[in-house]
């Protein structure tokens, strides 16, 4: 086993070796932003820039923060990425981040070319004879050590980060031994638990590992005194130099402020001075620094927000934020030792149990004899009391520190009224308990205080009108030197930086915690709480039932949707073997024709066969609109007079026929009483008879099937109760099987399926609720089945024959039409144009809307028949076209699409009619017949003699000859002023004679009588769709001329 995990160790390393041994190309992640004026560089540096708008960085691993930190998979940050983001932001170039296993391979990386500049560079870099900029950060070293271990002089282990140089180290600390390790954080934490002695490393690098790493026992002071710090820069190259120019400009033109702000958020939260210039001291304070380095210091506990002490007896406050700058300035571990108040504090440095005092005022210190350092607050003094009391300023009782008062104000106004305290709480509580009228206290301390809830009843009345407190640091007389350093380092403390020690000093304060009992206290608080814990109980009650009803109301949902995907496929299964039957049917058949076109009695059965496997293919697609319209409710009844003995003995003759081809018996049995007209649809009504007698006829494989029609009186006069019967003698079906027989895609027996569609029946019943009836089936197995439907229908009375005594007027279909048939699909077209040829009219097809309308501009149709679904133009937009420029046109749509809604668009869009593929002659002539053609001219009936072989050719020719010629004098001569016109109207006459066209030739008579524009007009109409008569006349002949063989025809 153990040799299995070395073995997947070695490949482990083998390849994380790989992975690291190339670059790795990281995301700069910059956080300053600030665009400069003016950078300063010259024409020819930003040439350069435009021309190298890539600038390669090359970066090694272990990273070094704050300095360049990876805290992602891929992105580069920190003090470093925030410098080079200001360069990209201000030179508009791009800068690519590439990261190396190694410095030695970064710098193999900038001699090879693959990168142009490295960042945080030093000494060791000019050594190289690299070319360096100038700095951007000052990298200030310190000395860091553990404040429990021994002095430092007895230091051996020592540490350094890689930018300094350990000659230089080595002989600060003679005797010294050098231990390296991978990262300054891993130097950070064998300081912390004392496997090594000291750590030398820049501040900036130092502070922020302590802070990331709660360090602390870590204490840091500067190192003396050969260090000078020299600060970090980039580096290139010498064949890089304008690179080195350019981002000295940038690097200059930088105001000091934005290189505050990007080291002041890396410095890890301390107060940090990133001044350039840093305490210089003397070889003397040098000297004394290092033999005294433990400084003991004394401040008052209970003085908040200056000092206080934690339970961890841990010194927090304006202080110790101060001397913790002042030790990063000096080098001094500073010993804390608490007194209750200020005079014992003062009083403990007086005597030399102490070296320092914090937090005192200079005039107290002062009156102890004591020295006085720099001040480094000035506060002003003001006055406490009571919010709704009147303090009357005559004769105040006054409340004051024993050794921290105004004491110049007092001396002026001090009637004896003054009471002593020893800490702030104490002063406040006799204000609140009426024991004295105001408190003097400095106005951050009251600040602090009064943000209480044990003094929330006072206020600060007002100011006190005297110069403010100077608070400072109190030394002995005999330590001279400590306050020569102190006042240095106060010095180097930047303003802002004391501003923000004095700002901070709203932290915890222990002191400030009322010792009342904190339930009582907030009594109400926890009322509150209660009364919101139930009110969201109870809604959290109330949403898990609303949740609970929503899952419930999702699993019906997810029921029926189930169930809707099984009918689904089911309804897919079913349909996809209904169509394909009839479908493989019509092609295998049709396929047999083309085949064998010799076979002519059998092409036609087989023609028949097929033009019966489209008949059933049509009934149903049918009926799945049928169910579509019966789910969406829009399945409509059109009721009208319908005879009802004429209906049922036309279904009867059709079943019969097919019974017979099955060897069954058909009987039909009709009350003699059905004789009278109902209202009822009738082809709904042939379509539930016809359903039921296709079931019978289909699972009867033998005996009879009969159909019985029987009337019944109705309870009213005007209706009639209607049964009819369908029985047969088949296979009957099983209980279980009838339950579910009425339902979309259900069949009889399981072994029946695939037999029909399963729609039949429940069209059937739908249909039979529509018109108010019902619908009883009786059947067992093996012997037979009766399905009996009950219809109470209105019986209308015998209409009037109102042309009694007239002949009827036979309803003459127009003939020798014009008519355009635009479709996309060929096979359409060819089959509307054989239709209409074979109806006696003359079709033009074209392609596409566009080229009809074209052809229209020259041409007259008398009726347009157009695909309601074409590309670019469809039919719709067609008609209302015609319907706005041609508005005598008659005008036909055709659709696959059944929809009543399709119908009604084609009616709205200026369509006489809409039929719905398949289209039969029938229904072509019914349409045909139920349109007006204002514009069509009489029928041309030509002598049989003159169209006989080679003389139907030469006559065609020579009438086409003399009609062109006539177009074109019309065209060419005003004809109402020409003096010829009556002989050539006279001569034209003879031929229209011979063509049989009267209308033309009394319209020529009337011309010659008396010329009139309009005559003109109508003449030039007339002759030109008689020419195009004449030839497609012609071309037909043509075409039959060399059929025969007669070659002359050509």
């Amino acid at each position: 086993m153990l040799r299995w995990w070395l073995i997947a160790w070695t490949v482990l390393s083998i390849f994380c070796g790989q992975v690291l041994a190339s670059e790795n190309e990281l995301q700069l992640l910059a956080r300053s932003k600030f665009v400069i004026e003016n950078p300063g560089l010259s024409g020819q540096q930003w040439r350069w820039v435009r021309e190298h708008r890539l600038l390669r960085v090359a970066v090694w691993l272990p990273m070094s923060p704050p300095y360049d930190i990876t805290t992602g998979l891929n992105d580069y940050g920190g003090i470093n990425a925030d410098f080079l983001g200001l360069i990209a932001e201000n030179l508009n170039i791009r800068i690519e981040i590439l990261r190396y296993p190694s410095y030695h391979d970064a710098i193999s990386a900038l001699v090879n070319g693959k990168a142009d500049l490295i960042a945080q560079s030093g000494k060791s870099q000019y050594d190289r004879h690299m070319l360096l900029t100038r700095p951007y950060s000052i990298n200030t070293p310190v000395e860091v050590e553990n404040i429990d271990s021994p002095s430092y002089q007895h230091k051996r282990r020592i540490a350094i980060c890689p930018q300094l140089s350990s000659e230089s180290i080595l002989e600060q600390f003679p005797g010294g031994q050098l231990v390296k390790f991978p990262s300054n954080r891993l130097a950070l934490e064998a300081l912390m638990f004392r496997h090594l002695d000291i750590f030398i490393c820049d501040v900036t690098t130092t502070q922020y590992l302590i802070s990331q790493s709660n360090f602390s026992n870590l204490s840091t002071r500067p190192v003396y005194p050969s260090f000078i710090p020299v600060g970090f820069a980039f580096a290139a190259l010498p064949k890089n130099k304008p690179w080195i120019e350019v981002i000295n400009n940038i690097l200059e033109a930088l105001p000091d402020n934005v290189s505050v702000e990007i080291h002041r958020r890396w410095n890890g939260g301390f107060p940090l001075s990133l001044s350039e210039q840093y305490p210089v001291y003397t070889p003397l304070e040098h000297k004394w620094i290092k033999n005294h380095h433990n400084i003991r210091v004394a401040v008052v506990d209970g003085n908040s927000p200056i000092s206080w002490i934690n339970a961890s007896d841990q010194l927090h406050g304006i202080m110790s934020d101060l001397l913790t700058a002042l030790r990063l300035r000096t080098g001094f571990k500073f010993e804390i030792r608490p007194y209750p108040n200020f005079d014992s504090a003062l009083k403990a440095v007086e005597s030399g149990e102490s070296d320092l005092v914090a937090g005192a005022t200079q005039k107290n210190i002062w009156q102890h004899n004591l020295l006085t350092t720099r001040t480094w607050l000035y506060n002003s003094w003001v006055m406490v009391g009571k919010k709704n009391a009147r303090v009357s300023m005559h004769s105040p009782r006054i409340v004051a520190l024993r050794d921290q008062r105004p004491t110049d104000w007092l001396q002026l106004h001090d009637d004896g009224n003054v009471i002593s305290t020893d800490t702030w709480r104490t002063g406040l509580l006799c204000v609140m308990q009426d024991k004295c009228d105001i408190m003097f206290a400095p106005l951050l301390v009251a600040d602090d205080w009064l943000s209480a809830d044990e003094f929330s009843g006072l206020k600060i009345l007002g100011s006190v009108d005297t110069a403010p407190m100077r608070f400072s640091l109190g030394v002995s007389q005999d330590l001279y030197p400590l306050v020569m350093i102190l006042n240095k380092a106060l010095i180097n403390i930047p303003p802002e930086e004391l501003h923000a020690i004095t700002s901070s000093s709203a932290s915890t304060n222990e002191h400030l915690v009322s010792a009342k009992n904190f339930f009582f206290d907030h009594k109400s608080l926890w009322i509150s709480l209660a009364v919101i814990l139930i009110v969201l109980t109870v809604l959290s009650s109330g949403y898990l039932i609303v949740l609970q009803r929503r899952l419930n109301i999702l699993k019906k949902s997810k029921v029926i949707s189930d169930n809707a995907n099984e009918i689904k496929s089911h309804f897919i299964a079913t349909m996809s073997h209904e169509l394909r039957t009839p479908v493989s049917a019509i092609i295998g058949l049709i396929e047999l024709v083309l085949k064998r076109p010799q076979d002519a009695v059998e092409n036609q059965k087989r023609i028949q066969a097929a033009w019966q496997g489209g008949q059933s293919l049509l009934a149903l697609i049918g009926n799945i609109l049928d169910v579509s319209r019966i789910e969406a409710g829009k399945l409509t009844l059109y009721p009208c007079r319908t005879p009802l003995l004429p209906l049922l003995e036309s279904i009867a003759l059709l079943f019969e026929g097919v019974a017979a081809l099955k060897g069954l018996t058909f009987y039909l049995e009709m009350d003699s009483e059905l004789k009278d007209d109902v209202f009822v649809d009738p082809l709904r009504l042939r379509q539930i008879i016809s359903n039921l007698l296709g079931n019978a006829i289909k699972f009867t494989p033998s005996g009879s099937v009969t159909l019985r029609a029987i009337h019944h009186q109705a309870e009213k006069d005007n209706r009639i109760n209607l049964q009819i019967d369908v029985q047969d003698t088949g296979k009957g079906i099983s209980p279980l099987a009838q339950k579910n027989l009425f339902e979309r895609f259900s069949q009889g027996d399981n072994k029946q399926t695939g037999e029909g569609s399963g729609l039949g029946l429940y069209i059937c019943r739908r249909l039979i609720d529509m018109m108010g009836g019902d619908m009883v089936l009786q059947s067992q197995p093996r012997q037979g089945t009766l399905v009996t439907v009950h219809l109470c229908l209105p019986l209308l009375p015998a209409a009037i024959d109102t042309l009694t005594g007239h002949p009827a007027q036979e309803i003459i279909c127009p003939d020798n039409l014009q008519v355009f048939v635009v479709d996309d699909n060929s096979a359409g077209r060819m089959l509307l144009e054989h239709q209409f040829m074979h109806l006696g009219h003359h079709p033009t097809s074209f392609t596409s809307a566009k080229a009809l309308l074209a052809y229209l501009e020259h041409h007259r149709a008398d009726l347009i028949v157009t695909d309601c679904n074409m590309p670019e133009m469809d039919g719709f937009e067609l008609a209302t076209l015609i319907h706005q420029h041609y508005p005598e046109t008659r005008l036909l749509g055709i659709t696959a699409d059944a929809r009543d809604s399709t119908r009604l668009a084609a009616i709205a869009a200026g369509m006489d009619g809409c039929l719905f593929k398949p289209v039969t002659l029938e229904q072509l002539t019914d349409c045909i017949q139920s349109l007006t053609f204002t514009n069509a001219l009489p029928t041309i009936r030509l002598p049989a003699t003159l169209l006989e072989g080679e003389n139907g050719r030469v006559f065609l020719t020579l009438q086409i000859n003399e009609l062109e010629e006539m177009l074109l004098w019309l065209t060419q001569n005003n004809g109402i002023n020409q003096p010829e016109l009556p002989s050539r109207l006279h001569r034209l006459r003879g031929g229209l004679q011979l063509l049989g066209v009267p209308d033309i030739e009394a319209l020529c008579i009337r011309l010659e009588q008396r010329m009139t524009e309009q005559g003109l007009a109508e003449l030039e109409t007339a002759l030109t769709y008689l020419r195009d008569t004449l030839k497609l006349s012609l071309q037909g002949l043509k075409t039959v001329l060399h059929e025969n063989g007669d070659a002359d025809a050509s």
